[in-house]
């Protein structure tokens, strides 16, 4: 699958225009393997960051998060930063002792290299920040949940906190072994603890177990203590996933006026129909309609736009929006990666003239990246 992104074009012009703004927002990423840096480190905490070349945030998370002065301040002072490649060297093989499944994982371990926490997913320098001095101070750490488990075991908060870093940590079975004790526990009383059923039905979700999570919200649908109807609304869309069935959630989206709800079930049946490689033509209008509940403030409007754009160019559909749409997401810049999206929309809809002049502004932009050739000789070949 071809991932597109937005990446800003602020940092590429202060390197141009002021040699000494790069040096004051450089993040230092430590060039030793990895086990080498566990053996030489006696006392700072090892921030090990995997991504891989094709990941839309862990481009994000290095313009934005990463050139931010206070996180460099706190990691030069703090840590020992490690990038490693997923899918390159001996990526693969730490990404499977380390059970990282989705990018960017960032891991936060020991001197003797224990796994202290991990961040999955992109945050803006804020919200990383917070996240450093948290794990830092050991706060919510998986070391300081299990301590305070290990004194009141039969404690929700603590139980549901703990079932929460398990699935963080990719440990399914650990996790579940936890829900199944607070599930038993809820079956037993005369009257479900909405707020601590819901969690645990979505915690249940996240580590694959769809059918106690379902049987967990219709208790809690039947049971009559769900006055936001979060039960029924989440239960669609978890028996959507299950049966492979987009119908019942589709009617929900379109009788719904709950903006939120009606994203989450338009980006359940894209994901749906999209693993399910059937009808074309709803998942193009479903996306639209998804994208299209985004306003001109939705920070990452350009790399949604972006997707759409591609999106339409592998199903062939709604070529001509997604011209429109790309052209709204370059009005923000003109980053590389969406010229490529409009030079590979300009080509299917037949404008081969002026999707090669796009992609040779790309190559200009990485004259090194050999993709963006194999594009140009894609579409000059066509045309022959």
């Amino acid at each position: 699958m071809h991932l597109r992104f937005t990446q800003p074009i602020i940092l590429l012009a202060c390197i141009l225009i002021s040699p000494g703004c790069e040096n004051s927002v450089k993040y230092n990423w430590a060039d030793e393997p990895l086990e080498t840096i566990i053996i030489d480190n006696d006392e700072k905490i090892i921030l090990v960051d995997f991504e891989t070349e094709s990941c839309v945030w862990c481009d994000r998370l290095d313009a934005d998060t990463f050139t931010d002065q206070k996180v460099i301040d706190f990691a030069k002072q703090n840590l020992i930063s490690k990038k490693i490649d997923a899918e390159k060297g001996d990526g693969p093989k730490q990404k499977k002792k380390y059970r990282v499944r989705g990018y960017p994982t960032i891991l936060f371990l020991d001197s003797q290299g224990v796994e202290i926490d991990r961040i999955v997913g992109y945050r803006p320098p804020e919200e990383f920040l917070s996240e450093l001095n948290r794990i830092k101070n050991g706060e919510n750490t998986i070391s300081e949940i299990i301590s305070r488990y290990e004194q009141n075991k039969h404690h929700y908060p603590t139980q549901i906190s703990l079932a929460e870093k398990f699935v963080t940590l990719n440990l399914p079975d650990s996790a579940k072994s936890i829900l199944d004790d607070i599930y038993r526990k809820q079956k037993k009383k005369s009257q479900l603890d909405f707020t601590i059923a819901f969690r645990v039905s979505k915690l249940y979700y996240r580590i694959g177990s769809l059918d106690t999570s379902i049987d967990l919200l219709d208790q809690i649908v039947d049971s009559g203590v769900d006055s936001s109807d979060s039960g029924y609304f989440y239960g669609l869309l978890y028996k959507a996933k299950r049966d492979t069935d987009t119908d019942r959630l589709l009617q929900y989206s379109y009788l719904t006026e709950n903006i939120d709800r009606k994203k989450q079930a338009y980006w359940q049946i894209i994901r749906i129909l999209r693993k399910e490689k059937k009808d074309p033509d709803l998942e193009a209008d479903i996306y639209q309609k998804a994208v299209e509940l985004y306003g001109s403030d939705y920070k990452y409007l350009p790399s949604l736009l972006n997707s759409f754009a591609w999106r339409m160019t592998q199903l062939e559909k709604k070529l001509d929006v997604a011209l429109e749409k790309i052209n709204m997401a370059l009005e923000y810049g003109e980053d590389i990666k969406i010229l490529d999206t409009k030079a590979e929309v300009l080509w299917k809809l037949k404008r081969i003239d002026e999707a090669v002049r796009i992609i040779e502004k790309c190559i200009l932009l990485d004259p090194k990246k050999k993709y963006y050739k194999d594009q140009k000789n894609k579409f000059l070949g066509s045309a022959t």
